[in-house]
């Protein structure tokens, strides 16, 4: 059984209503224009030119040829590193519904003196080979995005006789004016709740001391993972626990 408490919380932060960061409700609305966009390009493999060919005479050649099939977005010649010779494959990018046919048609087509072989390539996002929707791959995208930019809090003092699920339930109507809850893990000594969304981890913290159920909640942020990037990454890690720090008035161990 737990004292019943006083809710102490700021009206303000009563208030608040959830926000994301990014670009709000519309960022899934930019994931699927990414793959929309990527979807159009058709990838069409070429070899079987000569090497000794100049690069702009390729790229012209190329272009040439198959612009007959639609829209020529671009053609990637690559050399190679050591040499500086033509490699020996290229990639030419068509944008437009069936374009990808009609490029399979120039197979065995004179360039440069040289028959080339066509074949299509696989898309250049690897999700778009898995046959979902361009909005699908897009929601789940962003799923993903938020899960692994959350930020997490660890709360305890709350009643331990409920059930994980009615406690779930509690802690993310208890936190939900916060932001916009990713995920929400009750272990055996503590629960941990999770946020998308800048400033969200704050809000959270100052619900410590507030009431659950006749229960004092105790809340803390929890630490940023120790990064194993750049010094960018590095520099960006200890600002952060830096300002958490000074926030919380909890120290964080580097």
């Amino acid at each position: 059984m737990c004292a019943p408490t006083k809710d102490s919380i700021d009206p303000d932060i009563r208030k608040f209503k959830g926000k994301r960061t990014l670009y709000g409700d519309k960022y899934v609305d930019v994931m699927k224009s990414h793959y929309d966009y990527y979807k159009s390009r058709i990838r069409i493999g070429v070899e079987g030119y000569s090497t000794s060919l100049k690069p702009i005479d390729l790229y012209r050649a190329l272009e040439s040829l198959f612009k007959t099939c639609g829209e020529v977005h671009n053609i990637q010649i690559r050399r190679d590193p050591v040499t500086n010779a033509l490699q020996r494959s290229c990639i030419v990018l068509l944008r437009g519904e069936g374009e990808g046919d009609k490029a399979l048609q120039l197979n065995g087509s004179d360039v440069g003196g040289s028959k080339i072989v066509v074949t299509s390539l696989p898309p250049e996002l690897s999700d778009l080979s898995t046959g979902l929707s361009t909005d699908v791959l897009a929601a789940r995208r962003v799923a993903h995005n938020r899960r692994k930019r959350s930020e997490g809090i660890s709360v305890t003092g709350y009643d331990t006789s409920l059930t994980k699920d009615d406690l779930k339930n509690a802690l993310t109507n208890h936190f939900s004016t916060c932001g916009e809850i990713t995920d929400v893990f009750v272990l055996n000594s503590r629960a941990l709740v999770y946020f998308y969304g800048l400033g969200s981890n704050n809000r959270a913290v100052q619900l410590s001391g507030t009431d659950l159920g006749g229960c004092t909640l105790v809340v803390k942020a929890l630490p940023y993972p120790k990064p194993k990037g750049s010094a960018w990454t590095r520099l960006r890690y200890r600002f952060r626990s830096a300002t958490l720090s000074t926030i919380t008035g909890w120290a964080h161990q580097m």
